[in-house]
């Protein structure tokens, strides 16, 4: 019987590749928290805020939105924007009551993460925290 080979644990691409499929959510509803934006502008504000990952794929970023629109958490509008049409999305008052959730739930499991990553003799990048 052959096994399926998964990526090795080893590598910063496996953890990598976690950390963004469980944070996406978290970062669309923390990007749509600051101001309305439409899907292009969401993946570029979380590529600019975080150093050195590449920019969230239209697979991570459109799916994730018409999950979040078929629950209630955002509403998307259509406007006019440089001559084209692009839907413009925006938290509801459930959006608002997620990302505060989730928001806590990060602040009560970042000072743990904080200690591992540091016992485990790793330390963040010189210029500092993600989405500063």
């Amino acid at each position: 019987m052959v096994l399926t080979e998964r990526p090795e644990m080893v590598t910063e691409e496996y953890w990598e590749s976690l950390i963004k499929k469980s944070v996406s959510r978290y970062f669309l509803l923390d990007m749509l928290s600051k101001r309305p934006m439409h899907g292009y502008d969401i993946a570029n504000n979380i590529e600019s805020c975080c150093e050195g990952w590449s920019r969230p794929t239209d697979g991570m970023i459109y799916p994730t939105i018409k999950e979040l629109v078929r629950a209630g958490y955002i509403e998307c509008v259509p406007e006019t924007i440089d001559g084209r049409e692009r839907k413009v999305c925006h938290l509801t008052s459930k959006g608002k009551e997620a990302h505060r959730t989730a928001a806590q739930v990060w602040a009560n499991v970042l000072p743990y993460l904080q200690q591992s990553v540091a016992d485990a003799g790793a330390s963040p990048p010189e210029s500092g925290a993600c989405c500063t």
